[in-house]
């Protein structure tokens, strides 16, 4: 009798990323349960990004923080789960991506608010920021979903790369028009800062995790 060796790779390790992930939306639930509906139906309501933006909120409030961990988790596990590696070494890549993703978001905010200070706009660019930060977030709580189906039930790399470019494409849609005085008022300076802050480490970041 011949015998047949097979390979088996557990993915545990992806059922316990999703198991935190439902934790996070659960505690964002109990702790702002209008909050965090806000967040997910944003692409369809700019006066609920409006109205964050003047109540002025803490990136360090609980509810920010919960939601922006969810944004890291879910954003590191689409990255991870778009490579086309050996399935064996994706969850040693979602350790490196993680941090990675962590310091590049925190970085970039840092850098943004550095350029505002230079350009003396600030104050105006203000909702500029939450609006990009939030309707982030929003993407995150729409591809959360979309991961899980695509992990237990039907996985097709070219529509998960379609479906991320269209949340992309909408959300930038979303904020230059919302933000259009703002930006063509410093058209040039955008341009510079959607290549270098916005495209630059997208293209950067999906090559090398799926190279």
């Amino acid at each position: 009798m011949e015998v047949i060796n097979r390979s088996f790779i557990s993915n545990d390790w992806i059922t316990t990323i999703f198991m935190v992930g439902f934790i996070l939306i659960a505690l964002m639930k109990l702790y702002k349960p209008q909050l965090l509906l806000g967040y997910t139906l944003a692409f369809f309501s700019q006066g609920f990004i409006e109205s964050r933006t003047k109540k002025k909120p803490s990136i360090f409030s609980p509810f920010h923080i919960l939601i922006f961990l969810f944004s890291i988790l879910v954003f590191s596990l689409l990255l991870v789960l778009l490579n086309t590696n050996n399935n064996a070494s994706k969850i040693h890549l979602f350790l490196i991506v993680t941090p990675s993703l962590l310091v590049f978001i925190l970085l970039k905010y840092i850098i943004t608010k550095f350029i505002g200070k230079i350009l003396l706009i600030e104050e105006k660019s203000k909702y500029f920021l939450f609006s990009k930060t939030g309707y982030l977030y929003t993407m995150s709580l729409w591809l959360f979903p979309i991961l899980i189906i695509s992990q237990y039930w039907y996985y097709n790399h070219f529509l998960l790369i379609v479906f991320c470019t269209i949340l992309l494409a909408f959300r930038t849609f979303l904020t230059i028009r919302n933000n259009k005085k703002l930006i063509f008022s410093n058209f040039f300076y955008f341009i510079l800062y959607f290549c270098t802050l916005e495209l630059a480490p997208l293209l950067i970041i999906y090559k090398t995790t799926t190279t």
